[in-house]
């Protein structure tokens, strides 16, 4: 396209942009009343939410995980084994020792020393003047749940499962206090996984777990979070929204993000920045980065605030599928 083709696409992306914005916001003070009585749930659930942070996990695990931009760490799980966990689905609860053989366990009762993770202390993040919302490099998640799954087999055939429990759920917490949204949804897989292989064994486990629908609403409420803190929700509604929110780390870390993204279209978005970096993010240095990071460019904002607004979606998932 030439210059004047740019300038149409770009004032087109920002009408489409602030009328799903606007719409959004009108959804916020529509619901807000609805969220805080949901979210008063998910509080009272303990398993989800913020944790004391004085014990950085960052050095200890940087160099331990994969992560997703290739860098392969000490922890790195070979193909033939993770293929089997999962083909077929659920095959690694049939697993026994032979499968976790010569694999070293140790790596997760080192992790009691520390009470939360941040991904911009050490590892590729650390570095980043500024991150990109949809570009930074995260860790491999899903290799983290192979090892928890590995661990509870292992916990099953040696005879401390309880304490294989202590050690993934640590693990769960840690992860989810690195502060997005699917580091929270993680959390709530292995609690899944968990609860799963207890069941399976005809076992309770030593401290209760979350319910499949008590997930189900953790889920729901955590998506329709980061929606009222987005551009053009009204500071009043924002403000009672968050405290509201029973992961409201995740909320402000993916809310920074999606607004230093659509900066250049969304009329006072530093203003809303601003907002957001002085309600005391859990990372605030991964916070001040993601809010100098490059904004996204039209075709790639079309396709993401195309179709209903976020909230009224989420809102209506959460309501639907409420405890």
């Amino acid at each position: 396209m030439d210059a004047a083709e740019v300038a149409l696409d770009r004032a087109a992306t920002a009408v489409m942009v602030n009328a799903w914005l606007a719409t959004n916001a009108r959804a916020a003070e529509k619901y807000i009343d609805r969220f805080c009585d949901e979210s008063k749930r998910v509080k009272a659930l303990k398993a989800f939410g913020e944790r004391p942070r004085t014990k950085d996990a960052a050095i200890y695990l940087s160099v331990r995980v994969d992560w997703e931009n290739g860098r392969v760490g000490m922890l790195h799980l070979p193909s033939s084994l993770t293929d089997r966990m999962g083909n077929p689905p659920l095959s690694w609860r049939t697993f026994g020792p032979a499968d976790y053989a010569g694999l070293d366990f140790t790596w997760f009762k080192d992790l009691a020393a520390f009470d939360y993770w941040s991904l911009s202390t050490d590892g590729p993040l650390k570095d980043s003047p500024t991150l990109s919302y949809f570009d930074a490099p995260l860790p491999n998640f899903v290799q983290l749940q192979h090892w928890v799954k590995l661990r509870l087999v292992k916990g099953k055939f040696e005879n401390d499962l309880p304490q294989a429990s202590i050690e993934v759920r640590h693990l769960a917490n840690l992860i989810a206090s690195s502060g997005t949204l699917i580091a929270e949804m993680i959390r709530a897989a292995i609690y899944g996984i968990e609860r799963g292989y207890w069941e399976m064994l005809g076992l309770t486990p030593p401290e209760p777990l979350p319910s499949a629908e008590a997930v189900q609403q953790m889920r729901h409420t955590g998506f329709a979070s980061m929606y009222f803190l987005y551009p053009g929700v009204p500071r009043a509604v924002r403000t009672r929204a968050l405290a509201c929110m029973p992961i409201r780390c995740a909320a402000l870390t993916e809310t920074i993000g999606a607004t230093a993204a659509m900066r250049e279209l969304v009329p006072n978005a530093e203003d809303d920045l601003q907002w957001l970096l002085a309600q005391e993010p859990c990372d605030p240095v991964q916070a001040e980065r993601l809010s100098r990071g490059p904004p996204q460019d039209p075709a790639s904002l079309r396709d993401s605030f195309s179709g209903e607004g976020g909230l009224e979606r989420a809102m209506r998932e959460l309501l639907d599928g409420g405890l």
